[in-house]
């Protein structure tokens, strides 16, 4: 089990799981759940050899079919690149409130969703998201993409280095 990157995260009784291994992550989001994924706009400022971990985002999304909130400023980059009807502009805080919400039928009009997937947010405001979610739901599993382990995401990944997390999201598209 992976330390949480910030140290006084303290989750409670219910810890999630980092998970190091792209196969067991690859097979959670080929799962027929419906799914969400959430963009933040510090996906635009992480570049991995060049590569904007918005693009591994965008490249995820597409793999899974699943609807896609950006965050912040990340719409205007991600607009172009994700099929019409698809997505979404979102604060963080409204989608979570909505994730919570269990009369809430979806983006597309269609019922809840089972799982929320996490990329590309600063560490201390997605680690409230995280736990709103997992403290008031029972029906969202969490899964967070970012290189630092989150306690309060049900499948997060261990800290990890730049090349590391690399080469975790390089498999995990492959793998999809």
């Amino acid at each position: 089990m992976a330390r949480p990157y910030q140290k006084a995260n303290i989750p409670g009784p219910e810890m999630g799981v980092s998970v190091s291994d792209p196969v067991v992550i690859a097979n959670f989001l080929k799962n027929p759940m419906k799914k969400v994924l959430i963009i933040g706009a510090e996906s635009l400022n992480w570049e991995l050899d060049g590569k904007k971990l918005a693009d591994y985002l965008i490249d995820i999304a597409n793999k899974i079919d699943c609807h896609v909130v950006c965050t912040g400023h990340a719409y205007n980059y991600v607009k172009d690149k994700i099929s019409d009807g698809k997505l979404y502009d979102m604060s963080l805080i409204n989608i979570t409130n909505r994730l919570c919400d269990k009369d809430w039928i979806g983006l597309d009009g269609k019922g809840q969703y089972s799982m929320a997937i996490f990329g590309g947010h600063l560490v201390f405001y997605v680690s409230q998201a995280l736990s709103r979610i997992k403290n008031f739901t029972n029906w969202v599993k969490t899964i967070d993409l970012d290189k630092y382990s989150h306690p309060n995401a049900r499948f997060s990944l261990p800290n990890l280095s730049d090349d590391d997390w690399k080469k975790f999201l390089e498999s995990l598209i492959e793998k999809l």
